[in-house]
């Protein structure tokens, strides 16, 4: 996992993405 588009890691995109994600959903079901 470690190709890189330009400068930013895809993982890396998608990690925090993901981290979004679940902390708007903790947001809304709290």
């Amino acid at each position: 996992m470690a190709d890189t588009t330009g400068r930013i890691p895809l993982w890396l995109i998608g990690t925090l993405t993901g981290i979004i994600v679940i902390g708007l959903l903790g947001l809304f079901f709290y």
